[in-house]
């Protein structure tokens, strides 16, 4: 088996043409930049809907609805004259 497979690749080695295909350089910045944008993109979205995630999972009110009913509770201002 160890032998056939050397073979193959011995005869796919040799008889292999040429992919005449070029990346330049920029291409693989381009690659690179996509690929941590998506990643950056990622996390933000993450990390802005942390809160209500967490609140979620956790069967807990969010900060958002705490603060909500604090400015019920709260009284009035007095008109100023």
């Amino acid at each position: 088996m160890r032998v056939s497979a050397v073979a193959v690749l011995l005869v796919v080695g040799v008889t292999s043409m040429p992919a005449m295909a070029y990346i330049d350089p920029a291409s693989g910045s381009a690659i690179m930049s996509a690929i941590i944008g998506f990643f950056v993109a990622i996390s933000l979205a993450v990390k802005t809907y942390w809160y209500r995630i967490k609140a979620f999972f956790s069967g807990s009110k969010s900060d958002s609805s705490v603060d909500t009913q604090e400015q019920e509770k709260a009284e009035p201002l007095e008109k100023l004259d």
